[in-house]
């Protein structure tokens, strides 16, 4: 079945090559309507309480983003009659005119109170909107907002800046977009050279680079499709696409040039490599796909949109090496010229002696690998988990600048939201109001609490005064909703301090007073960046765990399957446990925190890892049932799939050290984490897996040795017989 598909590939490769490349356009086409979603609330389920809450804050009170209007001394003016008192009345004047041009916007609620700095340099207010929920929408609120600023006019030598979190995420949607694209050419570009290098054909690096490009193109148009969107998470899904694609591309090209040396045509030497490669390959896909299947496990949206776009890539890329590659390879056979880089020839031969003395000293090599373990587990003991914004803005950039600004100037202010709900009547009560203000005179005496808006202050302890003070009044539109069964305290800190998770402590605190004191006939919930940041956190541990364990699982399940052996399956699994043991310990020493990009970095290890380990005993167990001693076995592995795999490893680790050109601080992390996960993965499979095939053939070893030993003794009697007879 397999040689008659192969011929017939070759037969009408032309006439397939050409509606592939129609196919190829069109899904290009498809691809460019992807659409990038930044916000972080995606990043967890869509029934946490703070996407909850979130939903509850715009519905109830009509308002779901705060923008901060900053209004300051331009530094580089030299007007002479410039505004250097933001106090003045010619600057007050000003913020009461861009505060009436500003509410002529579609999405505008309210304002808050504006504040002055000491210097009276700077001076900002929140503008409170109700933007639409619709991805990419914010664009038109914001490109509203700064055409009304610009109407309103500012006075000489003052700028005015419009920032915030709703600000930061587009803008980080924007950076996501610059980032994904340019490191995709760097990592293609780098790909090209490093192939060229190794070939010295350009025909046929273009060949090999072919099925991840196209893997790429195919997997964005697929995304488009099926409405799946490019999240923060996702940022680097191209640069794995291509890391991956190569990997396999790479595979079936150097097998294929080794087998046209071989063999004198170039069907024969095409249906020898795909025989040869087809269970392999197969093998590793299958368990690769379980690696990612394994983050669909997660309890984050962010796992699961990771493992289903990655299970996605994969399939695709399996589906366009066996698809495309016969194609090209048939088509521009006569124009392929296979130069052997002498560099890398004795690179490998160094590298396949290394191995066999390996065989030598087996138990010894395990012994070393084990303790250098133990540091690792060690080191991985101590990796940090960060949450941090610096992952998702560069510090250099002017929303971030404004933000230092603030900080400078006012503290880093930050707000978390007690949301207090009525489970029967209304919260216009005396009794709310008495568990209130004790709930808000608890906050106020913590040490890192500058204040508490409470909307009960100063109101009478009367049902019948509150009332009167609340229903219809400025006050309660801006504290209560509609029918005042829902009412929010806001609590003030300019010092949001964070425990060794990187989580809230101030956010714990509120949750453990207000869990203290119960509100009457009320609920209890929270909302503020605090408690978007804690479940970020929460996920990212929960999924570590979860998505480890059921990798791990998974990819032993399969691969024993596939090989109907289990000693198989844990010979598969048992090198890329200890890799994920030394990836996390690299990003320990090398100072890499895990954020929320890296929540997948275990099951790309594995991935990556079982393909090598999978390829290395395929091969080991192929020259052995030939009768090949284990040395001899691993040595002749290593001039055919170890050349594979020791290529793939230096294009997967340079195009993943491309994310390092990111300008975002969690895609430059996650490159460093997956450069090192390459690294461990290399080391560990190239030198733990010969030393477990040669004690697991320890017997067969000696019996080949024994017979060889034997028929040595049987010539050499043979000849001194004949000597004896003449």
């Amino acid at each position: 079945m397999l040689e008659k598909l192969l011929h017939y590939q070759i037969k009408y490769s032309k006439i397939l090559l050409f509606l592939m490349l129609i196919l190829i356009g069109f899904s290009a086409y498809i691809a460019t309507g992807i659409k990038i979603n930044p916000d972080l609330g995606a990043l967890v389920d869509k029934n946490s309480q703070y996407n909850t809450n979130d939903r509850i804050m715009s519905h109830a009170f009509g308002v779901n983003d705060a923008l901060l209007v900053l209004v300051s001394v331009d530094k580089e003016s030299i007007i002479s009659n410039a505004n250097r008192d933001m106090s003045s009345d010619a600057v007050l004047s000003y913020v009461d005119v861009l505060q009436e041009t500003l509410e002529q916007s579609s999405y505008f609620v309210s304002f808050s109170p504006t504040q002055i700095s000491d210097t009276k340099e700077l001076l900002f207010f929140a503008i409170n909107l109700n933007s639409p929920n619709e991805i990419g929408s914010f664009k038109n609120v914001l490109s509203e907002l700064d055409v009304l600023v610009n109407e309103a006019g500012a006075p000489p030598g003052v700028n005015v800046k419009i920032t915030g979190m709703p600000v930061m995420m587009d803008r980080i949607a924007g950076y996501l977009i610059g980032d994904s694209l340019n490191t995709i050419f760097i990592t293609i570009f780098f790909i090209i050279i490093i192939l060229y290098l190794y070939s010295r054909d350009i025909i046929f690096t273009l060949i090999t680079v072919a099925t991840p490009v196209t893997s790429l193109i195919f997997l964005g148009a697929m995304m488009t499709i099926l409405g799946i969107h490019i999240t923060i998470t996702l940022a680097a899904v191209g640069v794995l696409i291509l890391g991956l694609g190569a990997d396999y591309g790479i595979h079936i090209a150097t097998h294929y040039s080794a087998a046209r040396k071989e063999h004198e045509t170039h069907e024969k030497a095409l249906t020898h490599t795909i025989k040869d490669l087809i269970l392999p390959i197969t093998a590793s896909f299958v368990t690769t796909l379980a690696g990612f299947i394994a983050l669909m496990l997660g309890v984050s949206p962010s796992s699961q949109s990771q493992g289903i776009v990655l299970a996605l890539g994969i399939a695709i890329i399996y589906a366009t090496s066996f698809a495309l590659f016969p194609l090209l390879i048939t088509v521009f056979a006569d124009k392929v010229k296979f130069n052997s880089n002498a560099v890398f020839d004795k690179i490998m031969a160094g590298l396949g002696k290394l191995a066999v003395y390996q065989t030598l000293y087996a138990k010894k090599i395990l012994w070393v690998l084990g303790f250098m373990t133990v540091f690792m587990i060690y080191s991985a003991s101590s990796v940090e988990f960060s949450n941090s914004n610096s992952n998702w803005i560069p510090t250099d950039d002017d929303v971030s600048n404004s933000f230092s600004e603030i900080k400078y100037a006012f503290g880093q202010s930050e707000t978390i939201t007690y949301i207090i709900t009525a489970t029967s009547g209304d919260l216009r009560d005396a009794n709310v109001k008495a568990d209130v203000d004790k709930l808000v005179s608890i906050v106020e005496g913590l040490p890192y609490v500058d204040s508490v808006t409470n909307p009960y202050d100063g109101l009478e302890k009367s049902s019948h005064m509150i009332y009167d003070s609340v229903t219809n009044t400025q006050l309660g539109t801006m504290f209560f909703n509609r029918d005042y069964t829902m009412a929010r305290i806001v609590v003030h800190t300019q010092n949001p301090v964070q425990d060794a998770d990187g989580k809230s402590v101030l956010l714990a605190e509120l949750v453990r007073i207000g869990d203290l004191n119960p509100i009457y006939n009320a609920e209890t919930s929270y909302f503020g960046d605090a408690v978007r940041f804690d479940e970020l956190t929460d996920s990212l541990q929960k999924d570590a765990a979860v998505t480890t364990m059921a990798g791990f699982a998974l990819v032993f399940l399969v691969a024993s399957f596939i090989y109907a052996s289990v000693s198989i399956g844990l010979l598969a699994l048992f090198p890329i446990l200890i890799a994920v043991i030394w990836t996390v310990g690299l990003m320990s020493l090398f100072s890499v925190p895990f954020t929320t990009l890296s929540t997948g970095i275990v099951s790309l290890v594995l991935g990556v890892g079982v393909d090598f380990s999978i390829h290395l005993v395929d091969g080991i167990r192929k020259f052995l049932a030939r009768g090949h001693r284990i040395g001899e076995a691993i040595e002749y592995t290593f001039s055919t799939s170890g050349r594979a795999i020791i290529l793939a490893s230096i294009t997967t680790m340079v195009g993943f050290s491309a994310l390092l050109f990111a300008k975002l601080l969690g895609t430059q992390r996650m490159g460093m984490s997956l450069s090192l996960s390459i690294l461990a993965v290399f080391i560990v499979t190239f030198t733990m897996v010969p030393a477990i095939m040669s004690l697991l053939n320890k017997n067969t070893n000696k019996n080949i040795n024994k017979k060889s030993k034997n028929v040595k003794e049987s010539k050499k009697n043979t000849l001194k017989n004949n000597n004896n007879n003449e």
